[in-house]
């Protein structure tokens, strides 16, 4: 019994699933669990290692080589980038794609950390593994104020994130560009010879009044108690009225001998500023399988209300809000799903009449519902891709309800019973109905095959376009017979009139295939050359991986000279946020928000901001959604540079991937350094010559001064000076000396004693500061006992798996990054021959040929399950030759699209080749099958393909027209992401539809009928 006569027979109960399973569906769907993006399994995580009194050289050899050995000796290593300032490491550990457990591994890495802590020398802080470098921020907001001190600001963040968590679905809540503080003590001019004292006494005095030592226990019989002796300090009067004990005996109040102050932290670890305002961001995180626009609609009501009892004097504004971003995208998309509905709706009435085009327009929302239910099963989320899946889809799985319909009214036209025709079209339909659908899906199949990160991005296309396949599979060969009892019915004798009118059209068609089928050799000749042709055409595509976003926001990193201050790079941000600021002359720009040493939260999963370093900012700049994102980006890197001649500027607009669209990258690997920095200025000026070639630079940075205090021994142990006599005067005499600990609340602030130095430091200053003994009352000047010379440092060195590595990287708007890369391909010959160095290509031209290398070795696989499937279904190899090789023609027309539209051979269109190979065999298919049922009526073979090209071409051209126009408006809407996507499939689909009524009888004619005479068909 065959799947639609047991529908048939049992139709209440099939009708009760199918109800079931949409009530089910339109339940789900006002709560279905949304984001911006698929949720991917980040496979990159964050290891940061600090000592402050190591040099940059020892910080390679004594911090990152023992990390960066311990983590090669995992297996699921990758590859390990390493980034090494003096006394800092931070260091990026991919793991191999198809790790099973990436929990596992980071376990894993954190377990190595903690061996290798041993290795390590004293007072090394960390390693520190962020394994949570895939959390995505679904808003952020920004605190400022000009009223109240920035202590009162930071109470009133941590107050902010606090009663954010009592938000339902509220996952984390993180605060960014919070300032740590410190007690400044700042020794008065002639207190030392004033009154005999060293900065050390103080030092000893103040450690000893504040410290945190275990307390005592005691035991009242059988009850314990503890002894606690309250902090010394509990305000900053506290620490001022310390009594400071002189060696004469007599005590003073610190703040005779000192000021005493609360400043901000020296060095600046981090600040954030909001249109030229200091400001801190608050950043909220979401737990997983929550609706995003319904949960960021809570949370956007929940900060009104609590933005409505602060004070005035504060200002709160929101930055990023990836609810509005999301309810934006998710209703553009289903917008665009309705729109793709209503016009396979119209193309199916106009083609099938009203009731039979009606039924198969009800089966597609029919199997779009049930779909959710299966997806909700499966943990898909609704996002861009999963909903622009069902667009895609739409047109797709029209084509089984269709196919069933039409031959169902064809039959009953003919004078068979309604039950009749619903019985032998599930019959003889049913299975190559499945073949088609199964073939598809393995078209889309190669992303789930493959654990590449890019590729599981999309692994939502091919597992919606599957799901809905096979529930329009099933609703095809199940539910439309059932309706096709109430829908079909025989056709009136005017409705069979108007059926028959396109006569001319079919008798041309009729001609035309009298003369493909008296000359294959000809036709299949001319078809052959006119993709020979084509493919010429490829070298006048530009090859591209991912567009750029065109979302209402841009990016700007900022670099200025190496070893600058970070106070100085907050002094530039708070300017360069008042300048962007400026509504006259921006009046695009809505907000800017800048982080100083930090990249801020991560609100968006290709989010890529540069390393933190103090001499660094990154920008994030929002428009108002009119602005032209792109032609705003060339406006301010016309105007921005020459306002910040001392800074680089990097302005691009966002993007989908990991790799800023269009920058080429190269990688110069080498043991020496001077090779590959020598190599790297080689190729930098290489694309300086180049035209319109922006964003040129290394990242290595420039050398950087430093100082080598050389101590002469013999003097020094005749001062009775040690090192670390040494080290604390200048501590005390430049940064400061923690000497304790105040206690406030939950943070907690360094003491810091520092001497006074009239006006910035200076070398000469510094050679003659007093050197106090610890040992002994004495004192000394340094320059008696060491010398000071200046020493040219790398500010920065960058290993990439263990070895020396140079990345260089240029932008040009008018070219690809291959069209770049290739354009310097001399210089990179020279630095070959010229250097011991190795040249590879990373950015986005590594991540596309990675990704595609990942995709296309399972291509082979899936095509070859699409063989089996031919095979299984006709047992005929000529047969199976021929669908194979009508699929090639397709090429004709998606690479004259390209070029006509100008875009470019990128990622989607990849993906999109893959769906026309599933999509345009179906063509092939129904022809070979009709042409099969007209032989087994005792046709001879010309008649009987001329029969079966009559009989199909209608639904063939109905199925493809409806796909086309199915993805009009998918295309209409120029999103990025699917623009060469859509192109593609379209034009695919109109040559790859001709090729099927030229060359499938061509082939067909060769392979089955060997002596082909001049004789015509008969005309029909």
């Amino acid at each position: 019994m065959s799947i639609t006569a047991f529908s048939l027979n049992n139709s209440r109960l099939v009708l009760f699933i199918f109800i079931a399973l949409l009530v089910t569906g339109l339940a789900l769907y006002p709560d279905y669990p949304s984001r911006e993006e698929p949720t991917l399994p980040i496979n990159q995580t964050v290891i940061t290692a600090y000592h402050p009194g190591l040099d940059i050289y020892e910080t390679e050899a004594l911090l990152a080589r023992p990390i960066e050995r311990s983590l090669r000796e995992l297996e699921e290593a990758k590859n390990i980038t390493t980034s090494i300032r003096a006394g800092e490491v931070y260091l990026t550990f991919e793991i191999k794609d198809g790790t099973p457990n990436y929990s596992h591994t980071w376990l894993r890495v954190r377990a190595k950390m903690q061996d290798v802590l041993n290795t390590l020398p004293d007072g090394v802080s960390g390693p520190f593994v962020n394994d949570s470098y895939d959390a995505v921020a679904v808003m952020t907001v920004a605190l400022s104020t000009t009223d109240y001190s920035y202590q009162a600001l930071r109470d009133k963040a941590s107050e902010l994130r606090n009663y954010l968590y009592s938000v339902p679905g509220m996952d984390k809540v993180t605060l960014h560009g919070v300032i740590d503080e410190q007690i400044s003590i700042r020794l008065k001019p002639s207190v030392a010879s004033q009154y005999a004292l060293k900065p050390n006494d103080i030092y000893l005095q103040l450690s000893k009044a504040n410290s945190l030592a275990p307390v005592a226990r005691v035991n009242f019989n059988t009850q314990e108690s503890r002894f606690f002796v309250e902090s010394g300090y509990e305000r900053l009067s506290d620490i001022a009225e310390t009594p400071i004990s002189l060696p004469d005996g007599s005590m003073l109040p610190l703040s005779r001998l000192a000021d005493v102050t609360r400043v901000p932290a020296v060095p600046l670890t981090s600040t954030a500023y909001l249109d030229g305002h200091q400001a801190i961001v608050v950043a909220g995180y979401m737990a997983p399988g929550i609706n995003m626009v319904d949960f960021n609609e809570q949370l956007r009501t929940r900060l009104a209300e609590w933005e409505g009892d602060l004070p005035v004097g504060y200002q709160m504004k929101t930055i990023t809000d990836q609810g509005k971003v999301v309810d934006q995208v998710i209703s553009t998309m289903i917008s665009t799903l309705l729109e793709t509905i209503v016009v396979v709706t119209i193309v199916t009435i106009i083609a099938l009449g009203f009731r039979a085009g009606s039924l198969v327009a009800l089966a597609v929302p029919i199997t779009g519902v049930i779909t959710l239910v299966f997806l909700r099963v499966m943990d898909v989320e609704l996002n861009e891709v999963s909903i622009a899946s069902f667009i895609i889809a739409l047109g797709i799985i029209v084509d089984n309800p269709m196919v069933m319909v039409e031959d169902i009214s064809k039959r009953v036209v003919q004078g068979e019973s309604r039950r009749s025709s619903a019985l032998m079209a599930g019959k003889t339909l049913g299975t190559p109905i499945l073949i088609a659908s199964l073939t598809v899906i393995l078209a889309f199949a190669p992303p789930v095959f493959t654990d590449n990160i890019t590729a599981i991005y999309m692994q939502t296309l091919t597992i919606v376009i599957g799901v809905m396949l096979l529930v329009s599979w099933f609703v095809a060969t199940m539910l439309i017979p059932i309706m096709s009892q109430w829908f079909v019915r025989k056709p009136s004798p005017t409705q069979e009139t108007t059926v028959g009118r396109p006569s001319r059209l079919m008798s041309a068609m009729s001609f035309l295939w009298d003369q493909v089928l008296a000359r294959p050799w000809t036709f299949l000749c001319a078809a052959t050359v006119s993709l020979v042709a084509s493919l010429f055409l490829s070298s006048t595509i530009p090859e591209a991986f991912f567009p750029p976003s065109e979302r209402a926001q841009l990016q700007i990193s900022m670099e200025l000279p190496a070893n600058t201050p970070a106070e100085r790079t907050a002094d530039v941000a708070a300017e360069m946020t008042q300048w962007l600021n400026d509504s006259n002359r921006f009046p695009e720009i809505t907000g800017a928000v800048a982080y100083v040493s930090d990249g801020g939260p991560r609100f968006i999963l290709g989010l890529n901001p540069p390393e933190p370093a103090p001499h660094s900012a990154y920008f994030v700049v929002n428009v108002t959604e009119e602005t032209p994102v792109s032609g705003f980006v060339d406006k301010l890197r016309a105007e921005m540079p020459p306002e910040y001649p001392f800074a680089k500027l990097e302005i691009n607009p966002f993007f989908m991937g990991s790799t800023p669209p269009g920058e080429a990258a190269i990688r110069l690997t080498g043991s020496s350094h001077s090779d590959i920095l020598s190599a790297s200025e080689v190729i930098q000026g290489a694309l300086r010559d180049i035209e319109n070639t922006i964003n040129v630079k290394q990242d290595w940075e420039k050398s950087v001064a430093n100082f080598v205090v050389n101590v002469d021994p013999a003097a020094a142990r005749h001062a009775g000076v040690t090192r670390e006599d040494i080290l604390r005067a200048l501590r005390e005499s430049s940064v400061g000396e923690n000497a304790s600990v105040f206690r406030d609340g939950e943070y907690q602030l360094p003491i810091v004693l520092s001497t006074s130095l009239d006006g910035d430091l200076s070398l000469s200053k510094l050679r003659n500061i007093q050197v106090f003994a610890e040992s002994s009352d004495r004192s000394v000047y340094l320059s008696d006992i060491a010398t000071i010379e200046t020493r040219l440092d790398p500010s920065v060195i960058k290993k990439r798996d263990l070895v020396p590595t140079v990345t260089v990287t240029a932008l040009n708007p008018s070219m690809t990054s291959k069209e770049l890369a290739s354009s310097v391909s001399g210089a990179i010959d020279q630095v070959k021959q010229q250097f011991d160095i190795q040249v590879e290509f990373g950015g986005e031209i590594e991540e596309s040929a990675v990704t595609s290398e990942a995709i296309f070795a399972f291509l082979p696989l899936c095509i070859l399950g699409m063989i089996v499937l031919f095979i299984y279904k006709y047992n005929s190899f000529r047969k199976v030759t021929i669908i194979v090789l009508s699929v090639p023609f397709c090429t004709i027309g998606l690479l004259l699209a390209l070029v006509i539209l100008r875009l470019p051979f990128d990622f989607m269109a990849n993906l999109a080749i893959f769906a026309l190979i599933g999509i345009i065999v179906s063509n092939a298919m129904l022809i070979i099958e009709q042409a099969d049922i007209e032989k087994e009526a005792g046709k001879p073979e010309l008649e009987a393909l001329k029969r079966a090209l009559m009989e199909r071409s209608r639904p063939i051209m109905l199925t493809q027209v409806t796909t086309i126009l199915g993805l009009l408006p998918l295309l209409i809407a120029n999103d990025p992401l699917w623009r060469s996507f859509n192109v593609v499939i379209m034009g695919g689909l109109v040559s790859g539809t001709i090729a099927s009524f030229i060359v499938v009888p061509c082939l067909y004619v060769l392979f089955f009928h060997r002596k082909p005479t001049n004789t015509q068909v008969k005309p029909e």
